[in-house]
Order: structure tokens, then sequence, then C-alpha cells
């Protein structure tokens, strides 16, 4: 995530004015927080939920029984190490362990002194997903019997493209499906161990709703989605602001538009950002095609600055300047490839490749490079 803690700062002036939020009533069970994905972000995210006034509960979903030990190997809390050399720990959660195709809840100590009765199918109103991209519909696969129309999830992951593949695949039925967030971070986090994390870049987060489709919807999930909006930015690490859908969407074509240039000749190369210097022909390429793509889609059509904020000699000079930041940082699809990992090319590359089909922009350049880590990928047992 290093690579990208300057985006917070990316055109402020055409940025909206933060949604308006209004706090939900809820009792501790009904506002607890359930955590998937328990890389850097999300493991940040947990930690930082805890820092909320009157911090709601929170349950963290191990989708191993390693993570089971890892935690308590961190003394039954979330390590952060801060910028400033600081070590903040935070306990206090709730466990779940994925456990021959069932989340098993972990009873601690306040669960057998008062009799609690939470359990792993109780129902899940606000649902945290920073798994890998690739992996969200098979992680969600498991709780889809726990979330309603009620319920919302926030989606918190590098890439764009997932939350159409949980629609098909797990909600068909859009008047069945959970409330969706999604979610853009900019902090620089990284992650040497389970359960502690480095805070290198402090950010920004920038949240937004999801639009539901035309029909009715359940004023419970209008609730839960309001809930979640208004909790995050009381988490003073976070920096969490939570703005309309279209403000957040440009906000994620921005972070992709780096994605797409910098993953994959990172990761076709073996290199480090700095590398990227060396090619300013296809960074002018790959942005004129992610450029004339964000142009044509449909839902900004009628959004002003759109045309400036994505022209592109903007958007190779907010590269430029990550890249001058972060020239010896080695971006995750390049880990990725080197461990045989699946890695997120089709949820970045292959996003522009996508939409571009549907407006009728030729996307070459990013169908290439899509192709050239799929076959990379594949001789590792990966495509």
């Amino acid at each position: 995530m290093l690579l990208f803690r300057q985006l917070s700062s990316l055109s402020p002036s055409v940025l909206r004015k933060p949604i308006s939020r209004t706090m939900s009533s809820l009792s501790p069970e009904n506002s607890r927080i359930h955590v998937l994905g328990l890389g850097s972000i999300g493991t940040f995210t947990a930690h930082s939920l805890r820092e909320i006034p009157n911090h709601p509960p929170v349950t963290l979903l191990l989708h191993r029984e390693s993570l089971l030990d890892g935690y308590h190997q961190a003394g039954h809390q979330i390590l952060l190490d801060t910028r400033e050399g600081t070590r903040v720990g935070h306990g206090g959660f709730d466990l779940e362990v994925f456990r021959q195709g069932n989340w098993t809840p972990v009873p601690t100590m306040a669960d057998r002194q008062m009799g609690s009765d939470y359990g792993g199918d109780s129902i899940i109103n606000h649902l945290i997903v920073s798994v890998k991209a690739t992996q969200t519909v098979s992680a969600l696969r498991p709780l889809r019997h726990r979330l309603s129309p009620g319920s919302t999830i926030l989606f918190l992951q590098n890439g764009c493209g997932m939350i159409e593949d949980v629609n098909e695949t797990l909600f068909p039925d859009s008047q069945c499906r959970p409330s969706y967030i999604v979610g853009v971070v900019s902090h620089g986090v990284t992650s040497d161990r389970t359960f502690h994390v480095h805070h290198r870049g402090p950010a920004a987060m920038s949240l937004g709703p999801v639009p539901r489709k035309p029909g009715p919807t359940s004023s419970g999930g209008k609730q839960e989605c309001n809930y979640l909006l208004h909790s995050l930015p009381q988490a003073p690490r976070l920096n969490a602001t939570a703005y309309s859908y279209i403000d957040v969407f440009q906000i994620q074509l921005e972070k992709l538009a780096v994605n797409a240039f910098c993953n994959p000749l990172c990761a076709l190369n073996n290199a480090k950002n700095g590398f990227l210097f060396t090619l300013p022909d296809t960074r002018r390429e790959i942005l004129t095609e992610i450029s004339a793509v964000v142009l044509a889609l449909h839902e900004l059509q009628s959004v002003p600055g759109v045309r400036a904020r994505f022209a592109v000699e903007r958007l190779e000079a907010t590269v430029n300047r990550i890249l001058t930041q972060t020239a010896e940082t080695t971006c995750s699809m390049v880990w990725d490839l080197r461990a045989g990992r699946e890695t997120e090319v089709r949820y970045i590359n292959g996003y522009w490749v996508r939409r571009g089909r549907e407006v009728g922009v030729r996307t070459p350049i990013n169908e290439s490079l899509m192709e050239q880590v799929l076959v990379r990928s594949s001789s590792s047992g990966h495509r």
C-alpha cells in the first residue's frame, strides 16, 4: 500500500462535500463489525476500530487455524508500529475460526464469565472485506447465509470489479443483496508478521455508498449503511471521510490508473518502482488508453471537472509524483509472481479492458499486459 499514500491529496478542488450521515441507535450486537481478510489493511482497520469513542464490538474472521495461533503469539492483540516509532497494542476482539466448512466462535474469558451465547451463525450486520480481489467470492461464500438486505459490506480492496462478481455469483437477485460501500485506502501500511502492522505512511481512507438498482429496498439496509459511514470517520487513525459514490468512484479510478501502469510492468520485470522511469512511452500509451475509457464512462458524463481530472498529462504527473516517493518500493504484484500466487491483474488492467469494450474504446496495452501477467502466473498453476 506504500505506493498510493499520496493519492489522498489528489484533486481536492473537485471533491464534493462529504455526504451527510446520521448515527443509528443500535444495540451492541447490532453494531458489531466483522472483519474478513487480515492482511495489512484489514488488520490496520480492525486495530483502528478500537480507537473509536464508545467503539463497537469487533469480530475478526480467521480463515485458517494458524491465524488463531498468531493472535495468541501476539499477546491476544493487534500491534501497530507508528511512523514516529511508538508501538500501540489493542485487544478485546472477538474471534471466529473457519473449521471444516463452518465458522466457529472462539470463546473469550468474558464470554465464559458472562455466559454469552454469541455464535458463528449469527447475522452479520456490518462486514469489512479486505481480502485480495481474486478471493472475494470464495471468501464471502461461507458467509452468504449470514448476510441479508439489512447487512452492509464495505469492500476495502485494491482493484475494481469485485462487486460485480459478488452480485453475479452470490446475490443475483438485486432485492436480496446487502448494501455496499466502496473504500479506497491511501495509507502506507505493511506487515511482516501476523497481527503486527507498520503504519509507514499516514494518509486517508475514502468511503462511498454504492447505489442500489431501482426497486424497493429495506429501510434497515439504509440504516446499517449509514452506521458504517458514520463510525469509521470517528477512528482518528483511519482519517476516513464519507463521500458520494461518484466522488469515491473517481478516487478509485485514479488509484487504478496508477496500479495499471506500475503493477504489471514491475511484476513482469521483477523490479522496484523506480524501474518505471525508464518507460515514459509505455506510461503515456497506457494512460492515454485509460483517459479515453474514463471520459467515455456513462457514470461520469454529467460530472463536472472529469475531463481535466483524467487528462493524460495530469495522470502522468500523478504517476511520476508517486514513483518519485516510492522508487525503492516493491509492489504487491511483484511479490505475488515471485511467490507463485494468483495476481489481481484481472481486477486492475482487466477492469480497463472490460470497461473499454463496454464503451467502444480499444485498450491493447492494458490487454497485452494482462495477458502477459496471466501467462507468467499460469506457469505457477494460476490462470
